[in-house]
């Protein structure tokens, strides 16, 4: 024990920054199990749309016709809130993006506004692609 503390005098600032990075993860982790919706990967999504999932594509026009999920409904994020009402709050809803990260702001929206099951595609379609998962163009 004494040579921890021997450690913990000689280096202040690592040990400051070692607790520091704990408390970040630690922090990240709680807002993370406290989100309204929750993350899934391409597989799971698989599983959820083939059980009648509805897909989201929050991305821009010329994204959306490079390449989308096959059935997804293009809703850019800008024009989510107007248009969540055309959605079934009933359904799970899948969110997804190019990246994730976007499609995380759609998530959380949707989820506001009492869609009960709603999840964020990790790793939108690059993961998607990544999977050799089947995409539709135009």
């Amino acid at each position: 024990m004494a040579e921890y503390l021997a450690f913990a005098g000689n280096h202040p600032f690592l040990i400051a920054a070692a607790v520091l990075l704990i408390l970040v993860i630690a922090v990240s982790e709680v807002r993370r199990a406290r989100r309204p919706w929750k993350e899934l990967g391409p597989l799971e999504a698989v599983r959820l749309i083939n059980a009648g999932a509805q897909l989201v594509d929050v991305r821009g026009h010329d994204a959306y016709r490079a390449g989308h999920i096959i059935n997804a409904r293009h809703i850019p994020l800008a024009e989510l809130g107007d248009k969540a009402a055309k959605l079934d709050a009933g359904k799970p809803v899948i969110v997804y993006c190019d990246t994730g990260i976007t499609s995380g702001r759609g998530a959380a929206q949707l989820a506001g506004r009492g869609f009960g099951e709603v999840y964020n595609l990790r790793g939108g379609i690059a993961a998607w692609k990544q999977e050799n998962m089947p995409v539709a163009k135009g």
